[in-house]
């Protein structure tokens, strides 16, 4: 097996293993928030929840980590090797966005996932007095750890833009891939003027992103077959 074979394969499972997990991590957090995503936007009221929502929390935040970010590192640098003969600079331009979501996204999703459930713990055994500055608090953090629309216009101009591209090589994955983009970006600028009918893309979008990181995944996987089977026949003869 070459480097390139190799390379291909780790983009494929990490795509692969990534869906399972972001979805997972995305009905875990529903759950810690018995399925009222207003409360994501209402820090008193999260903060109300308790230590068994915290729990659910917590491990959904970190399933999430991973599902919808550090996973995706190889596929994000795969796609760049993939795509960039195409169009070298604008490739080149696209996967900064996609790394940029990544590498903002994740410090919030950390701080999530370990700060704001002890909070929530600690907010159920205090009394009156302590849950008022808690509360602030609280809302401070929150405030710093959802990233608004930014992390998610990020998502968007790098989906928007490798999926262009994408088109020449798999045409439905690369429209399918163009559309979440702009509906990423949708949601990034509904978020950073409080437009609320973008805002209420959100769900679809990450609802939706997993399934297309299994399609890609799937994708790269047969790939990599094809041009095994190419590197054999041509061996053969």
């Amino acid at each position: 097996m070459n480097n390139e074979t190799f390379f291909r394969r780790i983009a494929a499972i990490s795509a692969i293993i990534s869906a399972p997990l972001a979805v997972a991590g995305l009905v875990i957090v529903s759950l810690a928030v018995d399925f009222n995503f207003e409360l994501m936007s209402d820090q008193a009221g999260l903060i109300a929840l308790g230590a068994q929502s915290a729990e659910f929390f917590q491990v959904g935040e970190f399933l999430t980590v991973f599902g919808y970010h550090l996973l995706l590192i190889p596929v994000i640098l795969y796609l760049w090797h993939w795509l960039r003969p195409h169009d070298p600079n604008l490739v080149n331009l696209y996967t900064v966005f996609g790394l940029g979501f990544i590498f903002i996204g994740v410090p919030g999703v950390i701080m999530r996932a370990n700060v704001l459930p002890e909070m929530m713990r600690a907010y159920a055994e205090a009394p009156s007095a302590q849950r008022e500055v808690l509360e602030v608090v609280f809302k401070i953090l929150t405030d710093m750890a959802f990233t608004g629309g930014i992390e998610v216009i990020l998502l968007g101009i790098w989906w928007l833009g490798i999926g262009l591209v994408l088109c020449r090589e798999r045409r439905l994955l690369g429209i399918v891939t163009t559309v979440l983009g702009i509906a990423a970006l949708g949601v990034g600028v509904g978020a950073i003027f409080h437009i609320e009918p973008l805002i209420m893309l959100e769900g679809i979008v990450f609802l939706l992103s997993p399934f297309w990181t299994l399609w890609l995944g799937i994708v790269i996987w047969q790939g990599t077959e094809k041009s095994e089977q190419r590197v054999e026949a041509a061996t053969a003869v």
